[in-house]
């Protein structure tokens, strides 16, 4: 990924002016930036650490740039299915998650082109509130900069948060962004949570070669979505493979991610490894 230098210091006469400043660079700052900015205001967006935001760096078209290699592994595992003769293949996972990172560079350009284009500011920095609508920026050149904004927008976004499970942070687990880096399929990849990312993941990876496991501490596969969808999803996993344990509660991790886990489950009053 490629970065952006910013040849700035802390202003002795005062915070740098702006109508707008936005604190977060994800899909809706650079949305509202390059609208605000288009139509005439001063607009600066202060991001940390990607360019456009999660979406074309760690999440929605990195994720979709996996699955679509694991989908054509899968037409290649069935290629007989398709009237092809069967032959052995190997997945090179470093060549997959390399494909993966050249579209992720290739984003930055036309990001910053369209800031450019709108003139408004992007700042590669942190950013933390120093006073009204006043926001301080630490550079990476270590030098800091003052911002204010007639209207300040907060756009910081999520993240991945560990829940309190005995030995689970010690076992350093992978996050959807760690998963979206791997340079070799798992032997077997234990899945906690059965929600759409856990699951859309689940199925990559099995597409890959490796045995999957998919823990969930409710009864149905993807509880929030109707009984026929959680049924008829959960059947198609199952058949590609896939293992599931449901109306599990993981007591305890033990082990280390990428080396030897094992997790302890309480189920249905007795406990299970």
């Amino acid at each position: 990924m490629s970065t952006v230098q910013n040849a700035a210091s802390t202003r002795k006469d005062g915070p740098e002016e702006n109508d707008v400043v936005i604190l977060g660079g994800g899909t809706g700052a650079t949305i509202a930036a390059w609208t605000f900015a288009g139509q005439g205001q001063r607009v600066a967006v202060i991001e940390r650490k990607y360019i456009g935001g999660s979406c074309p760096n760690i999440a929605c078209l990195p994720s979709k740039n996996i699955i679509h290699s694991a989908k054509v592994a899968s037409y290649y595992r069935r290629s007989e299915e398709f009237g092809i003769a069967s032959r052995d293949f190997v997945v090179d996972m470093r060549v997959v998650r390399e494909r993966k990172r050249r579209m992720v560079s290739s984003w930055n350009n036309p990001y910053l082109g369209n800031y450019k284009k709108t003139s408004a500011q992007f700042i590669l920095g942190s950013g933390r509130f120093v006073g009204t609508k006043i926001l301080e920026v630490a550079l990476p050149d270590g030098t800091t900069r003052q911002l204010r904004g007639t209207n300040v927008i907060i756009n910081t976004g999520t993240r991945a948060v560990l829940e309190s499970i005995p030995g689970l942070a010690e076992a350093q687990p992978l996050t959807h962004i760690e998963a979206l880096e791997l340079d070799q399929s798992p032997g077997h990849l234990l899945v906690i949570g059965g929600g759409y990312v856990g699951v859309e993941l689940s199925q990559a990876i099995r597409r890959f070669g490796s045995k999957v496991t998919v823990i969930d501490r409710n009864a149905r596969l993807m509880h929030r979505e109707d009984d026929d969808v959680t049924e008829a999803l959960q059947q198609l996993f199952e058949d590609e493979g896939i293992d599931f344990v449901l109306n599990a509660k993981v007591r305890k991790v033990l082990g280390k991610s990428g080396q030897s886990v094992r997790i302890a489950i309480h189920k249905r009053d007795k406990r299970e490894r």
